[in-house]
């Protein structure tokens, strides 16, 4: 359709595409896997804390509802292909100090390092309750398997039916404790790996004067 094409006449300019302009500006390069986008923030501290802004006020923006770093793990959680992050930072003028970039950068550094370590231990502890409850719930698997074998052999229709689900119990049960192990232990993991990435963004800070 020609609707799909806008024609400027000026500057013999083609528009194949929508460009969306709102203030804060996002993309995803394809080919880099790059996330490149701005965040209008009234103070540093906000890129590390949820701003106490409501919804009616005029500064509330797509990414107020929690911090500006953490907006960006979201980011990062929706899209897990992406490699590299690039931020710039908006602040007011009289909120940019000398060398506030490069305190932003090891505050980053600190931040990531810690939800890293916690993460680090919630796996471990998650691991460790796991594997604790696999050996009780194995026990348990014995016992229901056994059980239902027996009475999966009785003549009785009934307690051929009982049997049957004694056998379904036992092997629901184990699945609970190995579900945190293979896939609860995942997902932290790759949590930890979208902090490691944020580690390395690069991030710039400008005044919105």
């Amino acid at each position: 359709m020609r609707a799909s094409n806008i024609l400027f006449n000026k500057g013999n300019l083609t528009m194949s595409e929508t460009i969306i302009r709102e203030g804060r500006s996002a993309r995803t390069m394809r080919n880099a896997k790059v996330y490149e986008t701005t965040l209008h923030l009234a103070d540093i501290e906000h890129f590390f804390s949820k701003p106490d802004l409501s919804p009616f006020s005029p500064d509330y923006r797509k990414y107020s509802y929690t911090s500006g770093i953490e907006y960006l793990a979201n980011e990062l959680y929706a899209n897990p292909s992406l490699q590299e992050v690039r931020v710039t930072l908006f602040l007011p003028a009289e909120k940019i100090a000398p060398g506030l970039e490069q305190q932003t950068q090891k505050a980053v550094l600190h931040y990531c390092s810690a939800q890293v370590k916690e993460i680090e231990q919630d796996s471990r502890g998650l691991c460790h309750r796991a594997l604790q409850g696999l050996l009780m719930t194995f026990v348990g698997l014995v016992i229901f398997v056994a059980l239902g074998s027996e009475l999966a052999g009785n003549a009785s229709f009934i307690l051929r039916i009982f049997g049957e689900v004694f056998i379904v119990i036992g092997w629901v049960y184990v699945w609970f404790p190995l579900d945190s192990l293979v896939f609860g232990v995942r997902h932290l993991h790759l949590d930890a790996k979208i902090y490691k990435k944020l580690m390395t963004m690069q991030l710039t800070l400008k005044s919105s004067d």
